[in-house]
């Protein structure tokens, strides 16, 4: 067996710019995931407006043909 290595921890502080990268990347993960909700919640919708669409233009495109008969 091989033996447990030591990890030695190291405390860094960040730069400003590091910092401001930091809130940039956790302010872009909270809009991304407040915008993955919303497309959550909205994607049924969207497909029921584009399955009513498709079924009105079957139901007409029917009715067309029956009237070329």
């Amino acid at each position: 067996m091989a033996k447990a290595e030591k990890k030695e921890t190291v405390e860094v502080e960040f730069t400003p710019e590091q910092k401001n990268l930091q809130a940039h990347i956790q302010s872009l993960s909270n809009k991304i995931s407040k915008f993955q909700f919303e497309i959550d919640e909205l994607m049924p919708s969207l497909n029921m407006y584009k399955q009513t669409l498709s079924e009105s233009m079957k139901i007409q495109t029917d009715k067309i043909e029956k009237e070329k008969k």
